[in-house]
């Protein structure tokens, strides 16, 4: 499959503009550090930022689900999205998406399929071996990969924000190339720094001259007598101890370097207290639900909905995909029980629907609704079951 062939690899600056509008980088990199999306890993920041989207939304099931009389109903869900390919879990497949779509700002999916039926396969293709889309002999839009060109019922592309009449969406990592590599610039710093380890910790100063000799004489017998010891120091003739602390220059690059953690968690959206950032993280949460509801809605919500739509395109049209975000929204054990309660009392929910949101299997009679009035003795009145059938 030509798709999959080696590609050819030309010596091209990594700085060359992807949007082909300028042979200069478009967004500055003063860093003078190389960003791609090998070494922009070497960020702890941002292998934190990309790999808890793509680890949070991989982890969810992907279920099939179709329209029936006004009514969503889920469907066996079909091979392709239990195994995507031969090669891939529908886990890595969609881990493998997010992470091309955070890295590059587009994701591409390859999935031939007839019309009205399901694709036999997908597969993601790297995004730097697309060249765009552009129009063919007979008038059809295509996507140029490599030397071939794919019809757009055969590729699905994804973006994270693109722009009228742009080729591909914006990229991260070209967005952002100044702020990772300044954080990458900083680690290379700081690890010759202690790594050459030139500063010593402390300084004996004498007011008298020593030879090398006695100086050495000197250290050693402070090494022996102080080493991971805490007693106390004796001095005699003019000598004189004094630490080596962090400059204030040191400990100014230490907060820049916290500033530029979130500084990349705010371009993901991602929580502080979730890539372990430092400061600037003010939401406060009351409990462990209202935490994974806002996570879902401000920053997953989107990824999962770029998703769902593509994959949805390449479905029948009464069918289509969603995720299933229930267990990063699901409430505590007291919460839920009250909640199901009072829609059980209500009339809203059956015992046994409340007993299939905890994964337990139903009983006889479960399956029967209450009015929400009390009859005479403390009992429920029953409304009768629902008996609308699946068409």
């Amino acid at each position: 499959m030509s798709i999959w062939r080696k590609t050819e690899q030309r010596a091209l600056s990594t700085s060359i503009d992807p949007y082909q509008i300028t042979s200069r980088p478009y967004f500055a990199n003063y860093s003078g550090e190389i960003v791609n999306e090998t070494n922009a890993f070497a960020s702890s920041a941002v292998m934190a930022a990309v790999t808890i989207l793509a680890d949070c939304i991989a982890v969810m099931p992907l279920e099939l689900m179709t329209d029936k009389g006004g009514r969503t109903e889920k469907l066996p869900t079909p091979s392709v999205l239990i195994k995507p390919n031969e090669t891939q879990t529908t886990f890595e497949f969609i881990h493998q998406l997010v992470c091309m779509m955070a890295l590059h700002g587009s994701a591409y999916i390859w999935a031939p399929s007839n019309a009205g039926e399901l694709p036999a396969e997908m597969r993601n293709i790297h995004p730097l071996q697309v060249k765009g889309l552009m129009q063919t002999d007979t008038g059809e839009m295509a996507y140029q990969i490599g030397n071939e060109k794919y019809s757009l019922n055969e590729v699905r592309a994804l973006h994270w924000v693109i722009f009228p009449n742009q080729k591909k969406g914006l990229s991260p990592l070209e967005v952002q190339r100044n702020t990772i590599g300044m954080g990458i610039a900083m680690d290379r710093f700081l690890a010759q720094f202690y790594g050459e380890g030139a500063t010593p910790s402390s300084v004996l100063e004498s007011d008298s001259s020593l030879t090398p000799e006695q100086a050495s004489i000197l250290r050693d017998s402070w090494e022996d007598a102080h080493h991971k010891r805490r007693r106390p120091a004796v001095l005699t003739n003019g000598l004189k101890w004094r630490s080596i602390t962090t400059s204030a220059a040191d400990m100014q690059m230490i907060e820049h370097r916290e500033s530029i953690i979130r500084d990349i968690a705010r371009a993901y959206r991602i929580p502080l207290h979730l890539i372990v950032g430092s400061g600037g993280d003010s939401q406060t949460y009351q409990n462990v639900e209202m935490a994974g509801i806002n996570f879902v809605r401000y920053t997953l919500l989107p990824w999962m909905r770029r998703i769902e739509d593509a994959i949805s395109e390449m479905l029948p049209v009464t069918q289509k995909v969603r995720f299933n975000a229930d267990e990063f929204q699901r409430a505590d054990l007291t919460t839920r029980v009250n909640a199901q309660r009072i829609q059980i009392e209500s009339g809203t929910l059956s015992p046994n629907e409340a007993r299939q949101q905890e994964n337990k299997e139903p009983y006889i009679g479960g399956d029967v609704f209450y009015s929400p009035t009390q009859a005479q003795g403390g009992k429920l009145v029953t409304t009768g079951v629902d008996k609308l059938k699946p068409l």
